[in-house]
């Protein structure tokens, strides 16, 4: 039976990952519980904000992709710190914001270099998590980008009152340079057995264009493309959407805007563990994770039909269901890449499918940002119902489920 229960080394190294995601989420989350403030500072419009968020969701899109091709060449313990670096560097460019085009521009930088922590996340419980453990470890690191949405709101609130919007930036862009040295005390000893000798990675000129007519890379492509939106509308969107619809205060989102993300954490570790146990009692890692993500939409569709609920109360559970249902499918969906291609794979699949998500992360940010100058969020939360279905959908069809054993026996031939 595949072990779930993780080493002292193997915690150490989930722990690392979490606070790694932890920042990657606040030094992204920043600007979107500051954009009311930025855009009455500078006079920009909804739809310049929608344009900011487009800069980064482009870059992002395009090194999701290019983040993986570097990882799987240079390794996650190095490549992985080479890209907190760099975006905790461009996250500090962010308190230099002077306009619209530098607004853009920090966005577009910013998006080229995070892709990299989740990517990097990935390669890393490819290699050093056995496959029951995958999606624990993916929980755990996932569960980092809800702690991180979750202490943002209080946090950034609370330096922009006291010390201006600008100083947020720069303490989120500093933790990140903290992180790094502890990333490689801790990795400098494998964690599994052979993972000091990682297979050489295929080269790209053959990799890119049989991943591109491979079912299963493109039936995982397809899952991102549409269940990604999900998570970009609640990270980008929540506080624009609870102060224009709903008539929450700053204030208000500052003391109440954490708790959907505390149950996204819950819902990422509940869904990771829970997917641990099945692959115990059935040794099929791909069947239990879209057995997860197919009750991860129904979390999502309970609580998009609440959307008319009154009330403070009301409306803060009804999102907290669908964020529920995003961190069951996050820790999840990022388990697949580890579970279904061979580990000289992993990154560069996670990061082509990434690309994928963030296409249909602009898609439907663009439509969003029309809407919300139109007071009209139904239509949005109407979308995001489909969405998850459709994802899960293209794994149910197209991405076999494999026996540990034939995985295994794939990833060494």
């Amino acid at each position: 039976m595949s072990p779930i229960a993780l080493t002292r080394q193997q915690w150490l190294i989930a722990i690392l990952l979490f606070f790694m995601i932890l920042l990657n989420y606040l030094d992204r989350v920043v600007l979107s519980l500051l954009s009311p403030v930025i855009r009455a500072e500078f006079q920009l419009t909804q739809m310049d904000y929608a344009m900011a968020v487009n800069g980064f969701l482009v870059a992002y899109g395009v090194m999701y992709l290019g983040s993986g091709l570097i990882l799987d060449r240079t390794g996650a313990r190095l490549g992985l710190g080479l890209f907190v670096g760099l975006w905790s560097a461009a996250c500090m460019l962010h308190a230099t914001i002077a306009g619209l085009y530098s607004l853009v521009a920090y966005r577009f930088l910013l998006g080229l270099f995070e892709p990299g922590g989740w990517t990097g996340a990935v390669k890393t419980v490819a290699q050093s998590f056995a496959p029951a453990q995958r999606s624990l470890a993916a929980g755990i690191f996932t569960s980092g980008a809800g702690v991180g949405s979750l202490i943002a709101p209080p946090l950034v609130v609370w330096l922009s009152l006291h010390y201006g919007w600008r100083s947020a930036f720069l303490i989120a862009g500093v933790s990140g340079l903290i992180w790094l040295p502890l990333w490689a005390l801790a990795t400098r000893k494998p964690t599994l057995p052979g993972q000091s000798l990682p297979a050489a990675p295929t080269p790209i000129r053959t990799l890119l264009p049989r991943l591109l007519t491979n079912p299963r890379s493109l039936a995982y492509m397809a899952t991102r493309f549409f269940g990604d939106t999900t998570g970009y509308f609640f990270l980008f969107w929540l506080p624009e959407y609870l102060i224009t619809s709903k008539g929450f205060t700053l204030g208000e989102v500052g003391a109440l805007a954490w708790i959907p993300f505390l149950w996204n954490d819950l819902g990422a570790l509940a869904g990771g563990y829970a997917s641990g146990r099945l692959v115990q009692r059935r040794p099929r890692p791909i069947e239990a994770r879209k057995v997860m993500m197919s009750v991860a939409a129904l979390f999502v569709l309970a609580g998009s039909l609440l959307q008319n609920a009154s009330g403070v109360a009301g409306v803060i559970l009804s999102i907290s269901l669908c964020t529920f249902g995003v961190g069951v499918w996050a820790s999840n969906m990022h388990a697949v890449a580890a579970d279904g291609f061979p580990e000289g794979e992993v990154a560069t699949v996670h990061g082509l499918a990434g690309s994928a998500g963030a296409v249909g992360g602009i898609l439907f940010n663009t439509l969003v940002g029309s809407l919300s100058m139109q007071g009209d969020y139904f239509f949005a939360f109407l979308i995001l119902v489909a969405l998850q279905p459709l994802g899960v959908g293209a794994l149910w069809l197209w991405l076999p489920d494999q026996p540990l054993s034939d995985a295994v026996t794939q990833r060494a031939s």
